[in-house]
């Protein structure tokens, strides 16, 4: 394994274990525009707001996205 291959382990890791993550960062992961993630966090009560700014709390937003999810059965 090589030191850069380490490194993303690590930085992967640490992303994972984060509890707030940026509005940039979940419209990334989810793939959705910030605008509408903006309304999906301001109408689901899944934003932190420190300070001026604001940030999507992980775990309510997994569970979001998992309760909100239609599986084909």
């Amino acid at each position: 394994m090589t030191g850069r291959n380490i490194m993303q382990d690590v930085f992967e890791k640490q992303n994972d274990e984060r509890l707030l993550i940026s509005v940039q960062e979940a419209c990334r992961l989810t793939g959705v525009c910030e605008k509408t993630m903006r309304n999906l966090l301001y109408e689901n009560n899944l934003q932190v707001r420190i300070g001026r700014r604001v940030m999507v709390n992980r775990k309510k937003l997994e569970s979001w996205i998992d309760q909100n999810t239609k599986t084909n059965l």
